[in-house]
Order: C-alpha cells, then sequence, then structure tokens
C-alpha cells in the first residue's frame, strides 16, 4: 500500500487472547544486508524503536607448556545506540575447569555510544599433560538499552601436547551375557534400512509406533506437562499404551540457553532440580531406555516457540545452518553409544524449501549435508527427512510434500539410513482442496500415495509418518483418519485387504501428539494430562509394534581401552569370528573402525547374541583388534561368552 507493506491477519485467525502474545515476520524486496526496515505502525499507531542486540561468538586459543595465554571473545551490536548500552558476562565450566584450566572471569561491558564491539579476555592455564581439546562457555546476561540475540559462546582450548604413539597401547576387555528367548520383537541396538522397511542389526523388520512429546522447544526449555505429572511416570504411562519411541522435540536454543527450565513441578520430578534442557534431555532418553522404549530427537525450530522457524527454512537469524549442523554432531556424539537415540529428524516442517535447485534454500541439499555431517560421528544413527511444502506446482501440507524424492533422492555416505517423513493432517487443521465433495475420503488413498506413499510402495526408502493427528470432532476428520490409518497399515486402496508382502513391517509412525495442549489436534491424553482419548487409540491399537515383546537377542559389550589420552585421534580395526558360537546363526557377524578422538581413553564394540530354545551349553566367540593407528596392541582379543539359558 503506497510505499508500505501491509501485514494483515487471515480471517480465521483474528484473535489474541488476553495476557498472551503473537509473533509474525515477512520477507520484503527489495532486501540485503544494507535495507533496513523502518517506520513501522501497529494497528495505526507508530510503534517504538526496536532496541540493538547483543551477541557473543565463540573464541578458542592454544594452550601453552607453562604460564598463561589469552583467549578472546568479541561480543557485538547490531546497530549503534544513542546512549550507553551495558551487558554482564560470566564463564562457567564444561569439559574445561576454572582453576586449572582457564581463570573463570565475570563482569560488565559497556558500549558508549556509537561502539559496536567489545572484547572480552580470559586467561588460559598451560600445563604439559596430554589431554583433548577443552571446553567452557561464556554467557551473556542482565542487558541494559539492548536485549541479547546470541548469549552464549563456547571457548575452546585446544590442547597442543602430542603423546608419541608408541607410549600408548590399546586393550579390549571379555564380555559376557546369557543368551534370550527368541521372538518377533527388535534385537537390541540401532536401526538401518532395507529397501522400504527398518531393520534390526538382526536384520528383522521393524516398525517404529510413537508418539510425539512437545515442550523442549518452547519458552519453557522441557517437555510439558511436568507441571502435572512426573516424566517417568507419563512415560510408563505411553509404554503401557504400547507405543515404543517418542519423537522429542527441541530447539536450538535450548541447546545453547543460560537459562533454567521452567513450568517443572521439582516435587514430582525431583531428579530434574538443576539440570539444563540438555541435562534433561539425557534424563528423557536414559529413561526410555529403561523401559524399552526408543528415541528420535525432532530439531523443530531455531528459537524458542512453538511450531516451524518463521521463514520456513531450517536456520534462521544468529542460528546458522553450520551452527545447526554443529549442534546434531553434538547429539550424535552425546548418545554415540546409546542404541536408545535411534535418529535424527533433521529439521521440522522445512515449507519454504525447495526439494533441488541449489542455493541457500535447497533443503535436499541442506538434509544432506547435515547427514553426511551426523554420520561421520555416528554412523548408526537413521537420518529422518521430512519433505517441503511445494514441488513443481504442486503444493501440499508443510513437511508433507515429498514428490521431488523420485527425481532427487536424498543420498548419503553411509548406505542405508535414509528414512523419509512425511507430516499429514485432516480438515479440521486446514480445509484443503482434497477434503471438498462427499465423497473426499475415496480419493485419500492416491493422494497419500502422490505426495509420499509411492516412496514405500515402490520400495525406494522407508516411511515414517512423523506428524499426524486429529481431535476428532469434525466429521471430515474421521474420514481422514479411516483413511490414513488404514494406508499405513498397508492396505493401499483402503478395500480392506493389506498390500504388502508378508513377513514385512507397515509403515513408521509417530502420532501429533502426546500433549493436550495442541491447539490443533489436542492429544492422546486429556486436559487433565492423565485420562486417554481411547477414541484415538481405537485406531492406532492395531498400527502399533512391541519392541521388546520376545527381542530375538542381547548385546555382548567388549570395551576397548587407551591407556591414557593423547591429542592425535587413534583408530582400530575390529572383527569377530568363532569359537565354539557360529556367527549368523549364534551371534551377528560384526566389523568396523573405532576412532578415538583426542582426549578419548573408551570406547564399546557391541554384539548382537540370538535367542534359541536348543540345549547346547556354554559357547564363546572373539572379537579382535587390528591395524592400530596412533597407538599399539597391549591386549588384541576380547573373549565372549554365551551362557545358555534353554530349558529341557
Amino acid at each position: 500500500v503506497g510505499d508500505h507493506y501491509v501485514v494483515r491477519n487471515a480471517d480465521w485467525n483474528a484473535k489474541v487472547a488476553a495476557g498472551q502474545t503473537v509473533t509474525f515476520g515477512f520477507q520484503a524486496s527489495p532486501g540485503g544486508a544494507s535495507a533496513t526496515a523502518s517506520n513501522f505502525t501497529v494497528n495505526g499507531q507508530a510503534a517504538p524503536a526496536q532496541p540493538p542486540t547483543v551477541s557473543v561468538a565463540g573464541a578458542s586459543a592454544n594452550e601453552s607448556n607453562s604460564g598463561t595465554t589469552q583467549m578472546t571473545f568479541v561480543v557485538t551490536l547490531s546497530k549503534s545506540s544513542t546512549s550507553p548500552v551495558t551487558v554482564t558476562y560470566a564463564t562457567s565450566n564444561g569439559t574445561a575447569a576454572s582453576g586449572a584450566d582457564y581463570t573463570a572471569k565475570s563482569g560488565t561491558i559497556t558500549f558508549a555510544p556509537g561502539v559496536l564491539t567489545q572484547q572480552i579476555q580470559v586467561s588460559i592455564t598451560g600445563d604439559t599433560a596430554v589431554e583433548g581439546n577443552e571446553t567452557f562457555t561464556l554467557t551473556l546476561s542482565n542487558p541494559s538499552g539492548a536485549t541479547i540475540a546470541d548469549g552464549s559462546a563456547v571457548g575452546t582450548i585446544v590442547n597442543d601436547d602430542v603423546a608419541l604413539p608408541g607410549n600408548i597401547s590399546l586393550s579390549i576387555s571379555d564380555a559376557s551375557v546369557t543368551e534370550g528367548a527368541p521372538g518377533t520383537g527388535a534385537a537390541p541396538g540401532y536401526f538401518s534400512t532395507a529397501g522400504n522397511q527398518i531393520v534390526d542389526t538382526a536384520g528383522n523388520p521393524v516398525q517404529i509406533a510413537g508418539v510425539n512429546w512437545f515442550g523442549m522447544e518452547s519458552e519453557t526449555f522441557a517437555p510439558h506437562g511436568l507441571w502435572t505429572r512426573s516424566y517417568k511416570e507419563m512415560m510408563d504411562q505411553m509404554m503401557a499404551l504400547d507405543f515404543n519411541t517418542i519423537r522429542l522435540a527441541y530447539s536450538s536454543e535450548s541447546l545453547h540457553t543460560s537459562a533454567a527450565p521452567n513450568g517443572i513441578d521439582f516435587n514430582k520430578n525431583p531428579d530434574l532440580v538443576g539440570l539444563t534442557p540438555v541435562q534433561i534431555m539425557d534424563k528423557i532418553v536414559a529413561y526410555a531406555g529403561e523401559i524399552g522404549m526408543r528415541v528420535i530427537l525432532d530439531h523443530h525450530r531455531s528459537g524458542k516457540g512453538a511450531g516451524p522457524n518463521d521463514n520456513g527454512l531450517w536456520y534462521q537469524g544468529s542460528y546458522t545452518e553450520a551452527a545447526w549442523i554443529d549442534d546434531w554432531k553434538m547429539l550424535a556424539q552425546r548418545y554415540v553409544d546409546n542404541p536408545t537415540v535411534i535418529g535424527a529428524d533433521l529439521h521440522n516442517e522445512p515449507y519454504a524449501g525447495t526439494w533441488g535447485g541449489g542455493g541457500a534454500t535447497d533443503w535436499a541439499a541442506a538434509a544432506e549435508r547435515a547427514g553426511n555431517a551426523i554420520l561421520s560421528v555416528n554412523s548408526k544413527w537413521l537420518i529422518f527427512v521430512e519433505g517441503v511444502a511445494e514441488y513443481q506446482g504442486q503444493h501440499y501440507w508443510w513437511g508433507g510434500n515429498l514428490m521431488g524424492v523420485k527425481d532427487r533422492p536424498i543420498v548419503l555416505d553411509v548406505a542405508n539410513r535414509v528414512v523419509y517423513s512425511p507430516h499429514d493432517y485432516p480438515n479440521s487443521v486446514y480445509n484443503q482442496p482434497w477434503f471438498a465433495g462427499s465423497n473426499f475420503g475415496a480419493a485419500l488413498p492416491d493422494k497419500f500415495e502422490q505426495m509420499w506413499g509411492y516412496i514405500y510402495e515402490q520400495n525406494i526408502a522407508p516411511i515414517y509418518l512423523g506428524e499426524f493427528g486429529t481431535r476428532l470432532t469434525d466429521p471430515k476428520d474421521v474420514v481422514w483418519f479411516e483413511a490414513i490409518t488404514s494406508y499405513l497399515s498397508g492396505d493401499f486402496d483402503n478395500d480392506g485387504t493389506i498390500d504388502i508382502a508378508s513377513g514385512t513391517q507397515d509403515m513408521s509412525w509417530t502420532f501429533w501428539s502426546w500433549n493436550p495442549n495442541s491447539t490443533d489436534t489436542g492429544g492422546i491424553l486429556a486436559d487433565d494430562w492423565r485420562t486417554v482419548h481411547t477414541n484415538k487409540m481405537a485406531y492406532l491399537e492395531s498400527l502399533q509394534f512391541d519392541f521388546e515383546e520376545g527381542s530375538p537377542g542381547v548385546l555382548a559389550r567388549f570395551v576397548v581401552s587407551l591407556a591414557a589420552p593423547t591429542s592425535q585421534t587413534v583408530t582400530v580395526q575390529y572383527a569377530t569370528s568363532n569359537g565354539t558360537a557360529t556367527g549368523g546363526s549364534d551371534f551377528v557377524p560384526t566389523t568396523g573402525t573405532l576412532t578415538f578422538a583426542p582426549g578419548q581413553t573408551s570406547k564399546t564394540i557391541t554384539v548382537v547374541v540370538f535367542g534359541d530354545t536348543v540345549l547346547e551349553g556354554t559357547e564363546t566367540f572373539l572379537v579382535t583388534l587390528s591395524s592400530p593407528t596412533g597407538a599399539t596392541l597391549a591386549e588384541a582379543t576380547g573373549t565372549g561368552t554365551i551362557t545358555d539359558r534353554a530349558v529341557v
């Protein structure tokens, strides 16, 4: 309108409740780094000028053998101010400890009018100890005259003390397990893919049949509902309802914030007191492992809030693509030896991305960059790739359009790791054109196939429907829910007959959501956070899969130890071999390479041991280390002992 861009609400979304807020954004043309939007009015009234933002960048410094060196953090103001701007700062330990590795520091910096950068120097203590790189965090707080955009930065102390390879030795432990009973559940360990199936370490098809639990991506920085119940009690209920997986949403901000998680009744959750958001994530993962559930980590958005990023991309503002990838690598490393976490849902609903074509909005290329970076750290994770919203003029749900896979599939450096993850919703969420007409339900299977189902039907890759949900109050929703649950079960034309081959599993899924406070769909739970919506469960029960029922194996764990830390990378190959136990029938033949990053001294090799009902006595197999680099072998062979549990 004239020289102004005018932003108005949609007619169905006109009200903001008392005490609540709304956030929106827009992209204007021409843009660019030199273009600055100004002269804002809200409801006809001039908006107050926005204060500048302050951010701090990460820093690194080489450790000396003695004395101290200085690490310099640069703090930046987004624009100059006509009055002084102040912000306080403080260091906190990571893997580096104050007093031993660096000198703790806190204080206040001031930006005089017109000044845009300031520096904070932290003293690094030198030593001759052989250790890996270490980190600590510098956090900004209490700004005056500005707001904080990126208030946390990591300082990396680069170790320069090198151990000679001949002085470092590697050893492997023995391991013993009791043979399990055979069954149809999931073998212990990570999952991979084979055609359109997700398979366990024994090669048996399995199905993810789980539920979304959101909240860590929001202002609470913790899963929702903890103000009412304990996290363990709710997870026990998920397990009792036969959900086998949690898709756990988080935001980039939750991994870096200095703010304490909130919305938690600590009387009901005493073991969460004083924890950071990432440490709460650790607790969820640990308890999931205890009760036999798996976890998919879901990068839901960049900054704290609800829904996908406002710009529809996987990066936004100070949360760059490089930072997004670094966060994923950190999480992959954090859970590298914990198969409770089976993979990474790279980003939630990148609706403004393109599928191919190159450039900064090419989601397919970005998914490959992130997937390969993750697999370079943890090669056993599944990589879940959502769709976009539009491809070649065809529009669908945000994250649900995977038509581009047929022309441009995702190819990663590690084979058999890609799972495609569409989202799909009913008429009550948005009245899409395909819900028109009295007999729209008959055409839904073809719509599912066109947008994402063909990937499974044509045996290209597995499908995992990451989000689908409804309140079941709209009659059209009931038709959609019947159609999509039938389609997921393998009834591709909804004629009541399963069309998938015997011995294979249905498509995987996680229902949206566990939480009742999802505005569009509600949840499995009612508003009291306890009562189950049995009408929803009635559709889901026939689609569920039990990871634990008759689990076909147990894990034998061999610990490989480096005698001392080193600043060099150490690698060693390993392979199983038969003893009285036979690979393929008693255990899964396993080979690979262990990589010790600088400072690491322990790694674990896991071997799946099958269960059977044959009375055969105690059996053994071997795991042998070979071809080390950066170290020598002290104890190269570990013995795995399988104790028979068969009953005559």
